[in-house]
């Protein structure tokens, strides 16, 4: 029984100066063009126009306090500018002291066409107030995507933008930046390049002043829809009027590309850079995601994300996350698999189950879940609001569902995919007398049976029949299966026996049902087996339990998992183990293969000791 959550996230994801631990999407919604600033203890983040809470907000602005966990506030601007049509998008705010006001630069539609934008505000979340009247007007989409830039050495206020085949501009503003300085010109800095793979249309720049260099970033090609083949690009200059030198030139490659599309990510593009209280510097860009299942764009939104980078041998590089993998610290982990993804949950996330994808048990990402955070379910959405253990996913009648533990009570969500929301109309649990955790739903002969565990004089394993909606436990067919009655499942001599964790395979025309006993914490936790010619039992414990133990692994802890057979048919055990001998928690995930050995009779589950490993993640 899993009395104790333990938080795993840090040993996850990036880590960086806090030791925090940050996972893309930061903000899971339609949430484009970001722009992130650190100010009075907390980041803040804005966006283009989009809708919150059924309506639309002109420029979004979120705020957090770690970059992980973010709260949309409204609108910063949440009173249209009497010169403005619709449409607001690509915003930046800055805080300049010298004014001692927040400063909000973005586009906006006018009847004079595409135009920027100027407001003001004291606080970062707003309400910014428009200046009343435009920086500068045009047609098509040349005068669009402002960035203000305090030059560092000449203290020169600076506004960049432009888009389209046109050239990316800089001009001197006034001091309070509401107009161009007098006398002053635009002067082109960036012109698009035909025969570069994304340079034939410039946009979104943004300047960064680093070790004598000013570093333009711009994004290229087409940022939205079907088409989207979005990336950023660099360039850098000793001026901040140039003349620039795109990355590549050097060695006459033609390619300035420092962020782009991958397997996971499409269209990258229209970034700020940003820097934490400590110096590190950031790089916030939007991305569609890819759905694993599909490999195609999961619809066109556009989500918010980060990366950190290093300005490394005179250029920016981004963390390359690609050759960095971490253990994967699931415990009671199981695996789904669907249309040629597999699907890893477990127990470890405070707030429901988090979810991992791999196309071939090896290499794992995420978490990939489509809630928050990487979640497939959360609490939100659900019954329960602790103690989330044990997660199974199938899929029933062609929608997917999660059986799960929360509250020491079972409950079942059900969700379109196996990434999630996994969600209830109604959040309840499941009937019954007492606890009881660790389902497992089996389906045989047109029945769907429960194997879980009551917590009645020690953890018992129980099988019962579901109604056909899977929204009861028919209590009449409830039967005990196993109990803690042999000398390895209780080697402590614990007033509390324990028998959880159950899993069914049916082969040969039996049902195997394996089980881990001993207290998680015990470093003799095992794994072991029974059989029976009827889903319901009587059970029959195999002879040679344990079949997987640390006597056999070398690890504590060996137990909790779930079976999974892969595309080629093999079969495989998932699993958890201590973390190290004198540390139970966060526990480790582990992988080791099982076979049926038929010489016998009834056909043997053996374990290849040989191809035990523990799972990890890629670090994105």
């Amino acid at each position: 029984m899993r009395r104790f959550i333990f938080s795993i996230l840090s040993i996850l994801f990036i880590h960086y100066s806090f030791g925090q631990a940050i996972k893309n999407p930061i903000i899971n919604k339609d949430f484009p063009d970001p722009t992130i600033i650190y100010t009075e203890g907390f980041y803040y983040a804005y966006a283009t126009n989009s809708n919150i809470d059924d309506k639309l907000a002109h420029i979004q602005v979120a705020r957090s306090k770690d970059l992980q966990n973010w709260t949309i506030l409204g609108d910063a601007l949440p009173e249209k500018p009497s010169w403005a049509d619709r449409d607001f998008w690509a915003p930046h705010v800055l805080f300049d002291s010298a004014i001692n006001q927040f400063v909000l630069f973005y586009s906006g539609e006018s009847g004079n066409g595409k135009c920027l934008g100027v407001a003001y505000a004291k606080h970062p979340a707003g309400p910014f107030k428009d200046s009343g009247k435009p920086l500068l007007c045009g047609e098509g989409f040349v005068n669009i995507d402002p960035m203000a830039f305090i030059d560092p050495k000449t203290k020169k206020k600076l506004l960049y933008w432009g888009s389209g085949h046109a050239p990316i501009k800089v001009q001197e503003m006034t001091d309070d930046w509401s107009a161009f300085r007098e006398g002053s010109k635009s002067i082109d800095v960036m012109h698009p390049e035909q025969e570069a793979q994304y340079d034939k249309l410039i946009e979104g720049a943004w300047v960064d002043y680093h070790q004598g260099y000013y570093y333009l970033y711009y994004s290229g090609d087409n940022c939205c829809g079907p088409q989207a083949s979005y990336a950023v690009m660099i360039a850098r200059a000793r001026n901040p009027f140039g003349p620039f030198e795109r990355l590549g030139s050097n060695n006459h490659s033609n390619r300035s590309v420092l962020l782009e599309k991958d397997s996971l990510w499409l269209a990258p593009g229209h970034n700020s850079i940003f820097r934490d209280p400590k110096g590190n510097i950031f790089i916030a860009y939007h991305a569609i995601p890819i759905n694993p299942n599909t490999g195609k764009p999961d619809g066109y939104g556009r989500v918010a994300l980060i990366k950190r980078i290093h300005y490394r041998e005179g250029w920016p590089k981004i963390e390359d996350a690609s050759t960095h993998s971490a253990p994967l610290t699931l415990a009671d982990p199981h695996i789904f698999y669907d249309n040629g993804t597999y699907y890893l949950y477990g127990t470890g996330a405070p707030d429901g189950f988090q979810v991992y994808s791999s196309v071939d048990l090896e290499n794992w990402t995420g978490p990939v879940g489509r809630d928050r955070n990487g979640y497939a379910l959360h609490k939100d959405h659900t019954f329960g609001t602790m103690g989330f253990w044990a997660p199974q996913v199938f899929k029933y009648k062609n929608r997917f569902y999660m059986a799960y533990t929360a509250n020491e009570q079972i409950a079942i969500a059900s969700s379109d995919s196996p990434l999630g929301p996994f969600t209830q109309d109604t959040k309840r649990a499941l009937n019954g007398p007492t606890k009881q955790i660790d389902p497992f739903i089996f389906f045989d002969k047109n029945k769907a049976y429960l194997y879980f565990v009551r917590l009645h004089d020690g953890n018992r394993i129980y099988c019962a029949e579901l109604s056909n909606d899977l929204s009861q436990i028919k209590e009449e067919t409830a039967s005990e299966c196993l109990r803690a009655d042999e000398p390895w499942e209780n080697t402590s001599d614990a007033r509390w026996p324990v028998t959880e964790g159950p899993t069914v395979i049916k082969h040969a025309g039996l049902y195997y049902l394996l089980y881990s006993a001993n207290d998680f914490r015990n470093p003799d936790y095992a794994v072991g087996y029974a059989t029976s010619s009827h889903p319901m039992g009587p059970w029959k414990k195999h002879r040679g339990n344990p079949i997987i133990s640390r006597r056999l692994i070398g690890e504590d802890g060996t137990g909790h998992g779930d079976l999974i057979q892969d595309k080629q048919g093999n079969l495989h055990y998932v699993f958890h183990t201590h973390f190290k001998n004198e540390q139970v928690a966060p526990r480790k995930t582990a992988f080791i293969d099982l076979k049926f050995e038929h010489s016998g009779n009834p056909p043997i589950l053996q374990v290849d000791s040989n191809s035990f490993r523990f799972l990890t993640v890629g670090i994105k």
